[in-house]
């Protein structure tokens, strides 16, 4: 439910960006404080998304991280016909990352909240940058630790499993491209 909500947000962000630039792009040609307005329009709206992000992110990680690492444990197993070992195996890597991304998801959750402590309607340009460049950092910490646990994992899989599990990734990666192309696409029916 959070991620979707996260994907959702994008694609908002993304069609108010785009709504921002059109109209920014076609209201003035050449005019600084027309670009003036736009850039701090887009970086209101992206630091905004971003606290929106994170938050949905870390209460998602709050709630049911593990049953979530038990229910993607099960549809691997399901799918990859994974052995008893293997699935131990994958179960104490995902353990792993739970922990070793606790500290993260944590500073994650606080970051937020000192954003939100922070918002009083007025711009500030080098806060705003010093927020962004922190849930940057903490996001990439993330991504590496997913992809340390993603190549662990694989590290399990026979080669046939493997295929087959990038097959799903890919049929995955697909799906999630159309729902964001449909979202955006009905955002900018609405819109018009």
């Amino acid at each position: 439910m959070a991620a979707r909500f996260g994907l959702t947000l994008l694609a908002d962000v993304h069609a108010v960006v785009a709504s921002v630039k059109q109209a920014a792009v076609s209201d003035c040609k050449g005019s600084w404080e027309m670009h003036k307005k736009f850039f701090i329009a887009t970086a209101i709206v992206l630091a905004v998304a971003a606290g929106f992000t994170v938050s949905v992110y870390a209460q998602g990680a709050q709630r049911g991280f593990g049953s979530r690492h038990g229910r993607r444990l099960q549809h691997m197993t399901r799918e990859l016909n994974l052995t008893d070992t293997q699935q131990t195996q994958i179960r104490n890597s995902l353990a792993d990352e739970r922990t070793r991304t606790r500290p993260l998801r944590e500073k994650l959750r606080q970051n937020q909240q000192a954003q939100v402590v922070k918002a009083d309607g007025s711009f500030d340009d080098t806060q705003v940058r010093a927020f962004a460049n922190n849930q940057a950092q903490i996001m990439r910490d993330l991504i590496i630790e997913k992809e340390r646990t993603k190549s662990q994992i694989y590290s399990v899989l026979t080669p046939d499993q493997r295929q087959k599990a990038l097959q799903f990734i890919q049929q995955h990666e697909q799906r999630r491209q159309e729902r964001l192309q449909r979202i955006s696409a009905k955002q900018q029916t609405q819109s018009k």
